[in-house]
């Protein structure tokens, strides 16, 4: 009686059948073949040709996610990490030094990346060059550069892990390229790039007015412009604001199309741009109680920019009648603002 009941229970006939019954179904069914006919259709033949058709499927459905999905989920080819503390920022070794296998620009050895960052800054509107420029580097092929000192014992040349040098010039990328040539996995960021850049220059240009600034980036400074209650220093990657400041990892942001190793460009992307910005903070007159007709003579400041309470966003058409009528617009809105106010407006 236990057995029949077994039976009975069974979530299909398939798994309550003996091995002699299940023998002598297949003959019947081997026989019933024999004579043309189909043979009974059971549990275990639909189980039977669902695993034959369904696990070559599962197969090749994780075959091409693996293909096609890989690269998502895999992690870099290189595993970058911060420069240990007991290496400092990477820096030349004395004049004196002949033996160069214990510094930054050690001779002989394979580099484990290469990439290529572009950097622009602009103060106050004026774009200021990171040497050397292709003018100068085609002019004077050793041109002094970022990063590189020539004057060792036997012309050794000493290349720093971030450095600039002309040949990229030559090769069509813009004024302002970044070399990140290491032998090491470091980290290299922004703040480390203006430290190697003052190891290598004593100050920089900005403009005629500001011929020898201070080559420093912090959150407050930018080559000696600080930032206070009318100015600011923006970082931006990709147009877009970064808060990242001088932190800022450059390895990940590679600009020409070959990083080494290739792992970089495939999962950081290529053509990717860092500006460094210093400018005006303009005010906006909504919600700070200005005078909308103080537009017109608020010291310093352009009124094209400014927020009213009664004209909304004044823009700059990009030409002289444009920017005239801008002016009627404020001059009305200050107009405005005065014969309003006795109506309770």
């Amino acid at each position: 009686m236990s057995k029949r009941r077994f039976r009975e229970d069974a979530e299909t006939p398939a798994e309550s059948q003996t091995p002699e019954e299940r023998r002598a179904q297949r003959r019947k069914d081997r026989a019933l073949g024999q004579k043309g006919k189909k043979p009974k259709s059971g549990p275990t033949s639909a189980w039977r040709r669902a695993a034959l058709l369904g696990i070559p499927a599962v197969v090749i459905v994780a075959v091409v996610v693996v293909l096609v999905f890989g690269n998502l989920f895999s992690t870099p080819c290189i595993t970058l990490q911060p420069i240990p503390p007991s290496s400092g920022v990477p820096g030349f070794p004395p004049h004196t030094t002949s033996d160069f296998s214990q510094t930054w620009c050690p001779s002989g050895v394979s580099l484990v990346m290469e990439v290529f960052p572009y950097i622009q800054i602009n103060i106050n509107g004026h774009s200021v060059g990171i040497p050397p420029t292709q003018a100068a580097s085609s002019a004077t092929p050793d041109y002094p550069s970022i990063g590189r000192n020539t004057s060792y014992p036997g012309n050794y040349a000493c290349n720093l892990p971030v450095a600039t040098h002309p040949p990229l010039a030559s090769q069509g990328y813009p004024d302002g390229i970044i070399y990140l040539a290491s032998p090491w996995p470091y980290i290299y960021t922004l703040s480390t790039f203006f430290q190697v850049w003052a190891g290598s220059f004593s100050s920089v240009n900005v403009n005629a007015s500001y011929a020898a600034q201070p080559i420093v980036y912090q959150t407050n400074d930018l080559l000696g412009f600080t930032s206070d209650a009318t100015h600011k220093i923006t970082l931006f990657v990709d147009g877009q604001v970064s808060s990242a400041g001088p932190s800022l990892a450059l390895d990940t942001l590679d600009y020409g199309p070959n990083p080494y190793p290739a792992c970089m460009s495939q999962k950081y992307g290529t053509g990717h741009i860092i500006v460094l910005s210093y400018s005006l903070i303009t005010p906006a007159v909504r919600g700070s109680g200005l005078h909308p007709a103080t537009l017109s003579t608020a010291p310093g400041v352009d009124p094209m920019v400014y927020l009213t309470s009664l004209g909304g966003v004044l823009e700059k058409v990009g030409n002289a009648a444009g920017q005239e009528t801008d002016r009627a617009h404020a001059m009305f809105a200050g107009l405005s603002w005065l014969v309003l106010r006795p109506l309770g407006a």
